[in-house]
This record gives C-alpha cells, sequence and structure tokens, in this order.
C-alpha cells in the first residue's frame, strides 16, 4: 500500500488549482480555460469543452447532432495542429467513437464539410470528375489533422481499450462518442444508460479531458406543440443527470413546419387563408437553414440558445449574428 500523508488529503491541493484558474483568466482574460468548439458565441456560453467534464448533445432524428460532431471533431482537430505546427502544446489529438458509422462514411462527411463540396455529389460518378481536385486537397488537409476513429465497438469496456491503444501513439485531449443509445443490449434492454454515463464521466475525470456523448431524444417530444427538447426528453437518462456536466439540444423549426401547409378552413375566407399562407411561406424563409443550440444545463455557465446556420448539402455549421 502506498504511503500517505494528511497532507494529501487537505483541501490546500483543491484551493491551488482553484487560485491558478484565477490567476491564469486574470492574465489571459480573452483565452478558454477549456478546449474551443470553433464557435465563438457557444464558446461564450460554455467557456469551451473543459477537462473532466461530460456533455451530452441530444436530438431528435434529422436535427444534424451527428453532422454537428463532425463539425466539432473538424474545429478541435484543426486547432490542434494549428498550435502544434506553431510549437505551442504538444501532439494533442480528438477521437470520435462511431458507433453505427464506417470510417469511408465518416471521411466522406469530412471531405464535404472541408471542401465545401455537397454530399450527394461525392456520391454521383457523373459530379466526381468536375471536383476530384478539391477532393484530393481535402484528402491532403484531413490527413494531417490529428483525428483517430473507433468504430464497431458498443460496449464502454472495449471503447477504454480502445482509447488505451491510442494513447500510445498521441495524447488525447477529446473525446466525441456518437451515440449512447447504440451502447450494448445490457443497456438497452433496461433502457438505462446512468451506469455508461457514470463510466464515461470517470474516464473523463481520470485521463483529464472533455468527454461529449451524443443522444436520441424520446418520441414523446413529437406530441407537444412546442418541439424544442426538455432535460426529460433525454431517452434512457431521465431519472438521474448529475454525472453529466452539460447538456445541449439541436433543434431546427423548419423541420417541423415545413410540411404542415396551412389548409383552408371552412367559413374561412380567401384572404384570411391567404393571410396565413404568407405568413407560413415567410417563416419557412426565415428558418429554413436555422438550427438552434439549446444550452438546457451549463455547470459553470450560461443558459440559453446560440442561432446556427446549417448547411445540409455540405453539414457545414456556421455561426449566425446573435440577438445577445
Amino acid at each position: 500500500m502506498a504511503n500517505t500523508t494528511l497532507h494529501d488529503f487537505h483541501i490546500s491541493a483543491g484551493l491551488k488549482d482553484y487560485i491558478d484558474d484565477l490567476n491564469f483568466k486574470r492574465k489571459h482574460p480573452k483565452e478558454l480555460n477549456g478546449i474551443s468548439t470553433g464557435y465563438d458565441y457557444l464558446d461564450m456560453k460554455l467557456g469551451g469543452l473543459k477537462s473532466g467534464e461530460v456533455t451530452i448533445i441530444g436530438a431528435r432524428p434529422a436535427m444534424g447532432k451527428t453532422t454537428f460532431a463532425n463539425n466539432l471533431t473538424y474545429n478541435i482537430a484543426a486547432d490542434f495542429y494549428a498550435k502544434h505546427k506553431k510549437n505551442e502544446q504538444n501532439d494533442h489529438c480528438v477521437v470520435y467513437v462511431g458507433l453505427d458509422c464506417p470510417p469511408k462514411i465518416f471521411t466522406q462527411r469530412l471531405i464535404s464539410l472541408h471542401a465545401r463540396i455537397p454530399i450527394h455529389k461525392l456520391c454521383h460518378d457523373e459530379e466526381l470528375e468536375e471536383n476530384f481536385t478539391k477532393i484530393l486537397q481535402a484528402e491532403k488537409a484531413l490527413d494531417e489533422l490529428p483525428i483517430y476513429y473507433l468504430h464497431n465497438i458498443y460496449n464502454v469496456d472495449d471503447i477504454i481499450i480502445g482509447l488505451k491503444q491510442i494513447e500510445k501513439q498521441k495524447q488525447i485531449s477529446c473525446v466525441i462518442i456518437d451515440y449512447l443509445q447504440l451502447l450494448s443490449e445490457e443497456y438497452q434492454v433496461k433502457e438505462d444508460y446512468s451506469i455508461a454515463m457514470l463510466q464515461f464521466k470517470q474516464l473523463a475525470l481520470k485521463l483529464g479531458i472533455p468527454i461529449v456523448v451524443l443522444s436520441q431524444l424520446k418520441r414523446d417530444l413529437e406530441t407537444r406543440a412546442d418541439k424544442r427538447p426538455l432535460r426529460c426528453d433525454i431517452r434512457g437518462l431521465s431519472r438521474n443527470q448529475n454525472m453529466v456536466d452539460n447538456i445541449l439540444f439541436l433543434y431546427r423549426e423548419s423541420y417541423y413546419i415545413r410540411y404542415n401547409e396551412p389548409t383552408k378552413r371552412k367559413r374561412e375566407t380567401k384572404e384570411h387563408y391567404q393571410k396565413r399562407l404568407t405568413e407560413w411561406q415567410q417563416r419557412c424563409e426565415e428558418v429554413e437553414d436555422l438550427c438552434e443550440i439549446i444550452i438546457a444545463k451549463n455547470t459553470n455557465g450560461h443558459y440559453g440558445s446560440v442561432k446556427m446556420h446549417f448547411d445540409w448539402s455540405t453539414g457545414l455549421f456556421s455561426e449566425r449574428k446573435q440577438d445577445f
């Protein structure tokens, strides 16, 4: 048994770490304590992705949660690479755990994102020739980024083993897991992912890194008039969310209103119906490329939402001018 002293258990160590953090903020007021997401307004709210913290990104299907996670992976890796080239930090990397996505598809999405080529043009032979030079340039650029990929792993223990293998080559500084409900059947049968999230929290603390976990939301959400997600909508994690530090939701109003074109009501005048139709058309145009990142839990920062421009064709998320 290792020898310990009473001093090892004293609060002084925690106090020193906290004061060191405060002094860092005083000397570098514009610098994040955590890892930048690549989005200024989101970083202002979150303070970046901080070591030891677990962040859940939840959404219903077709909201773009996997695509947003691809953007985060790319942004974080690009920042790591730029700092490494300037010798400002060690050789850090980001690990993407794609439980339901083959590496080839993941790569295709990143090429579309980097080269700004609509993904459908990467899937049709007739479009390849005109874009092939840009594709090769994107391949060369992406090959330099510190992105590692794990797939065909559905057990938390196996994820940890995979991360240990990568650690032999690179310093892991962020892990993104897509997605929670694809973990092994032992969790799926019970519809309870609390143990898995506890393991991810322990891993984040042990490695001193942020871990981002994507999650599906309950179908019940679709029956509400207001489709904006709530914390109770997370599948299998409604009762115990203590081990989660941050909860972000993706919400695209355009998905819900585009198919709800107004129909003429009985005894409604033509003029009144036309007014409602025009208002619906205007609203469709206003929210067509809008995605809200709703901050539903933030242990050490602000709540609220951040508005994003979402280009569905390339998967590119970019920040809009905010109202605050």
